[in-house]
């Protein structure tokens, strides 16, 4: 009885199984799409790009750059200098140094396009030299440099500065060494980050340098030469004269045709075959002057024209001109006391410390004889006056001979009568010079001359 209860359920629930499945497929919508699940970037989100740069291990003008792009299927380099990649990760390498703004352009599998950029800094050092003797000529062959330290390795350096141009010596310097040794020059550029790059070249096979120079004696018209020049090899003798003789030996005897102001001409060549000239005006005879001597620059101000020897390294040294204006009368009948064609009076200077110097350029014509006056005083006795005819502007007092036409020491105007009426005479000395040049420099110094009691008035 139960067995066919259950058998007859059985039946019923398929049946009504079957009467479901036809009652669905009878709702069937033929114009049903299929859903397709949504790709790409649904949110929009902007992707990232990154690089990063590196200069070439052994090139500063080469660059590594390494993209860090977020789902970029597509890249785009700009270098900056014209020139583009498409690379994912370049090295490139510049051809001129400067300063570049480098971009990468990415895109991704939805076409949103990303950028990033960067500076960099290619830099090129490097420098040839040409030498003659000692004398070393640096050709710069930088690019990209926005300053520039030369190291010459003899303890001396220049700098340059981007500003400056390239118009600048100190970007192509000459420099002249004082030995013949090996030197390491070291030339130092930065670049436009700030980066510093260094290039050195051995500088070798230096030659010192000859150096002519020569004395003379006069004898009527003959006079003898001696060659007192440095690292010659050997002279070549113009005498000029128009005689059309010359001389190879070191120290020869010429005999010239007369009277007259005669360009002399030593030539010495030195073992590397590099010559050098130097030129001595020999007078024979009075030569009759033209026109008269001019004294230049005698009325500048009080001190304005102090000549500062610090620019050539003696900074202990103050050369003052000597006619300044002024109105204390110093020596009667001197300028200082209106003795002048325009009835001013001009000011005397004096001599009272160790660095004081006093000078007086005068345009004189070469070959003639001059003859000057001078008036002074000293406060002490044993405090001469030294009184130098130079015939150039020197440098320094070293070898100060070397630079002198004439030479004249004063030693006799020690006043020791010190009354009112006597305290302010001066001695009066006259010295002779033939100029070699057209300017004659006075020069002055009295090195025992140390503080008011020991000075020395000139006027």
């Amino acid at each position: 009885m139960i067995y066919k209860f259950i058998n007859k359920l059985n039946n019923n629930i398929f049946i009504l199984l079957i009467f479901m499945l036809l009652g669905l497929m009878s709702c069937y919508d033929n114009g049903y799409e299929e859903f397709v699940p949504p790709t790409g970037n649904v949110n929009n989100i902007q992707p990232n790009t990154l690089f990063t740069t590196s200069t070439g291990a052994d090139d500063t003008m080469s660059f590594v750059f390494r993209s860090y792009s977020t789902d970029a299927t597509s890249y785009l380099w700009d270098f900056g200098d014209g020139n583009t990649s498409t690379e994912e990760n370049p090295d490139y390498t510049y051809e001129t140094g400067g300063l570049y703004k480098v971009k990468l352009t990415t895109k991704s599998s939805d076409n949103l396009i990303a950028v990033d950029s960067s500076e960099v800094a290619p830099i090129f050092v490097d420098f040839d030299t040409t030498q003659e003797d000692t004398e070393v000529t640096f050709e710069n062959l930088v690019s990209g440099a926005s300053s520039l330290v030369w190291d010459f390795g003899d303890g001396e350096t220049l700098e340059w500065d981007f500003e400056d141009t390239e118009e600048d010596p100190n970007f192509s310097p000459v420099h002249v060494y004082k030995t013949a040794e090996t030197f390491t020059a070291t030339l130092t550029a930065t670049t436009f980050l700030n980066v510093p790059v260094s290039f050195s070249k051995n500088v070798e096979g230096l030659i010192l340098s000859t150096i002519p120079d020569f004395t003379f004696a006069v004898s009527g018209y003959t006079v003898q030469f001696t060659d007192a020049s440095l690292y010659a090899e050997s002279y070549s003798w113009d005498f000029g004269d128009d005689s059309g003789i010359t001389s190879t030996e070191p120290s020869p005897l010429h005999v010239f045709p007369g009277e007259g102001s005669y360009e002399v001409t030593l030539t010495t060549t030195n073992e590397a075959g590099v010559s050098k000239s130097s030129m001595q005006v020999v007078v024979l005879g009075a030569i009759e002057a033209t026109k008269a001597a001019v004294v230049v620059n005698g009325d500048c101000e009080d001190g304005a024209d102090a000549w500062n020897m610090s620019k050539y390294g003696n900074s202990e040294l103050d050369a003052w001109l000597l006619a300044t204006t002024g109105d204390k009368d110093q020596q009667p009948g001197s300028t200082s006391d209106g003795n002048r064609l325009d009835g001013e009076k001009t000011k005397g200077l004096k001599l009272y410390e160790i660095g004081r110097r006093i000078y007086q350029p005068v345009e004189v014509e070469v070959g003639v004889e001059y003859t000057f006056t001078m008036e002074s005083r000293s406060e002490a006795e044993g405090v001469p006056t030294e009184v130098y005819i130079l015939n150039t502007e020197i440098t320094s007092e070293e070898n100060i001979m070397d630079y002198a036409d004439a030479f004249f020491e004063v030693t006799n105007d020690y006043n020791k009568d010190k009354s009112s009426a006597t305290e302010n005479n001066f001695t009066t000395n006259t010295f002779t010079f033939v100029a070699t040049t057209t300017t004659a420099l006075i020069y002055m110094r009295a090195p025992n001359a140390l503080n008011s009691s020991t000075e020395v008035f000139v006027d």
